[in-house]
């Protein structure tokens, strides 16, 4: 018997949630805000410029997904090419810059931007305490992420961003003549899709998509139970890659096609916004910010899990989870660009660096899985 034939149908089912999961996990605001930049800049040649931002905002985490899953999801083991300590020490630089005194507090303060102006009344203090409640009480039960993502709050956001550009495919639009060749976009998005650095997120988030996959494989050899997770993580990867490049897509021809005359003197931040009222009128305002809000949510309560589980050896995952979103609030309230302009420098060093890293432990992945 094969090792694909040992999956149960239930198994199937479980994968390509897993896989809206994941798709989830990286889709945060950026990933939703610069396909539309690069539609606008790009206008006729976006074409060009999509092909640029699937390299470094797709191929780039589907290739780190895919170095991991030969280390069993085990980033120390991972980091061990640098040694020990350096190892550990590029870790904490890491789980640092995205977890709660990096991107954390960033994801609480866009949704707090997201909902301000339906909740003119809630505070960014109090929406703080409240969202980093609710993550805590969302992935208390860590082993229930993955199904909460995948199952429920992933087809709400595609849901959301389904609608803005079904409703646009029967609008009509006018694409902009680019005024630079293809070649110039092809170069905007590849710098735009660096700029998500979603390799670093892929190492992250493999951590906590492996252990889930592993699930009904107890019990086997190890060496069939290595190989069924492969399988499915290949897969998950590859729905998860899928999405997120339809996603682009529709972004980016949405962004090409309805952004002109006004638009370009949008700021980045609210071009969605713009687009969706001016595509569903006065509704498309909250079908943006749903879109946002869940975009960052979901980012944000994978990022909280991944920055817990490190810590839990210490703390135990329960209390290290009420740390982690404890400070996540504090540094939402206290201004944090200073520290978050930190690691810019340092991860502007590192992420060449684990690309090659990542290219380099796939080949030598004989030695990983022997």
């Amino acid at each position: 018997m094969s090792t694909v034939s040992m999956l149960k149908p239930v198994s199937r089912i479980s994968l390509f949630s897993t896989g809206m999961a994941l798709f989830s996990m990286f889709f945060g605001a950026g990933n939703l805000i610069f396909p539309l930049v690069i539609g606008q800049k790009a206008g006729s040649e976006f074409p060009a410029a999509l092909w640029g931002l699937a390299l470094s905002a797709v191929i780039f985490p589907f290739l780190g997904l895919m170095a991991m899953m030969f280390y069993g999801g085990d980033i120390y083991l991972f980091l061990k090419r640098f040694g020990k300590w350096p190892g550990l020490a590029i870790l904490f630089c890491l789980q640092m810059s995205q977890g709660p005194v990096g991107a954390m507090p960033r994801l609480v303060t866009l949704m707090h931007a997201s909902i301000k102006p339906y909740l003119p009344g809630v505070s960014l203090a109090l929406f703080s305490a409240l969202v980093c409640a609710g993550i805590y009480f969302l992935t208390v039960r860590k082993q229930k992420v993955i199904q909460l993502l995948g199952s429920i709050l992933t087809p709400f956001l595609l849901l959301a961003l389904g609608v803005l550009i079904g409703m646009a495919w029967f609008q009509p639009g006018q694409t902009v003549l680019a005024a630079e060749g293809p070649l110039h976009y092809f170069g905007e998005g590849l710098k735009m899709g660096y700029q998500t650095t979603d390799l670093l997120a892929a190492l992250l988030f493999a951590t906590l998509v492996m252990p889930h996959l592993a699930e009904g494989t107890e019990g086997l050899q190890k060496s069939v139970q290595r190989q069924i997770i492969q399988h499915r993580m290949k897969w998950a990867s590859l729905i998860a890659a899928g999405l997120l490049m339809l996603t682009y897509v529709g972004l980016c021809w949405l962004s090409a096609n309805h952004g002109t005359g006004l638009l370009s003197q949008i700021a980045p931040e609210d071009l969605l916004y713009v687009l969706a009222v001016n595509i569903l009128g006065p509704i498309g305002g909250i079908v943006s910010a749903i879109a946002v809000f869940l975009a960052c949510l979901t980012t944000a309560i994978s990022l909280g899990t991944v920055f817990a589980d490190y810590l839990k050896g210490f703390l135990g995952y329960k209390t290290a989870l009420g740390c982690t979103l404890g400070i996540t609030a504090v540094m939402a309230n206290l201004g944090f660009s200073g520290i978050v302009k930190i690691w810019g420098p340092i991860l502007e060093v590192l992420y060449p660096v684990l690309i090659a890293l990542c290219v380099y432990n796939i080949i030598r992945r004989e030695r990983a899985t022997s």
